[in-house]
């Protein structure tokens, strides 16, 4: 059995850059850019790239993209058995269109695979999943099987909550998370305050811990983080601006990170700084998983 397991979502993303302004109704020229993507995706596979010991339960369609998925992380050295390809389903996508500055200029999903993946799913990799030392949640998953999820899993649970929409889901049961990681904006969802301060983020951390989160970590734009376990609880900051090729996967990376080094025994604030090597190697690639994601790299003191 795996020692992580990762539950959430996967998809293919297609990325165009423009190369001048963008000008309805005619051929654009821009730079087009696919990979893999989805918050479970990229952390199971820097997990597996890592050197860790992992699994990954999702759904994806029984198509070109579901089955090139399926290959890519494999190789990556992720557990695929519970990775469902289902048949007459399209794997999950994303299309976004950046302007010559780099802007969102449209964003398209097509995510409705995401509703394949039930309570059902869960309760076929019960085993699977109780086995595990944790188990990350990724919040792209329904309410119902979240909730599902804090009421099957005897393992500790890690939350990544993908994005704020998605927080909501899981504010009335967020104490049955052992560990979280929202970024700013997921984090006042979450506890319902604003967020701009560093008092502020102590009383989030405060709040989250009052609700039995047992390790808490809150990413900031920019590459910082807020972190805190029982009494311990600091904000670590890059020491020097960070490249920015793609700020996609950045946070995924840190919840990878920080899921080895809790399998590794290391401490709070040993986490957090583990978390931001792996956000600054994803930062210096386009895609969402950077491919130089190593055991090697990550340990180095490059």
């Amino acid at each position: 059995m795996s020692k992580i397991t990762v539950i959430g979502g996967a998809r293919q993303q297609i990325t165009a850059n423009a190369l001048d302004q963008i000008m309805a109704e005619q051929e654009n020229e821009g730079e087009i850019f696919a990979s893999f993507s989805g918050t479970g995706h990229n952390i199971a596979e820097n997990l597996g790239r890592i050197g860790a010991d992992v699994a990954f339960v999702s759904a994806a369609g029984d198509d070109f993209s579901g089955r090139a998925l399926r290959q890519e992380m494999e190789k990556a050295g992720v557990d695929t058995r519970f990775l469902r390809l289902e048949e007459g389903q399209r794997t999950a996508a994303r299309i976004e269109v950046l302007n010559i500055i780099g802007d969102p200029q449209m964003i398209m999903n097509d995510e409705k695979i995401y509703g394949c993946i039930t309570k059902e799913t869960v309760d076929e990799a019960e085993e699977l999943l109780n086995a595990s030392e944790f188990v990350c949640v990724d919040g792209s998953l329904s309410e119902e099987v979240l909730q599902h999820l804090t009421e099957t899993v005897k393992a500790p649970l890690f939350l990544d909550p993908h994005r704020e929409e998605d927080a909501e889901k899981v504010r009335d049961f967020i104490g049955a998370f052992d560990m979280i990681k929202p970024n700013r904006g997921e984090a006042s969802v979450l506890c319902g305050k604003e967020i701009f301060s560093e008092e502020q983020l102590k009383e989030a951390g405060k709040w989250f811990a009052d609700q039995g989160v047992k390790r808490i970590f809150i990413t900031m734009s920019g590459g910082g983080v807020y972190y805190k376990e029982g009494d311990s609880e600091g904000i670590l900051r890059p020491n020097e601006m960070l490249p920015m090729q793609n700020e996609r996967g950045a946070g995924d990376a840190f919840s990878a990170a920080v899921l080895d080094g809790a399998i590794r025994g290391m401490t709070i604030e040993q986490l957090a700084a583990y978390g931001m090597k792996a956000a600054e190697i994803t930062l210096e690639c386009k895609a969402a998983v950077n491919p130089a994601m190593s055991r090697e790299k990550m340990d180095s003191g490059e």
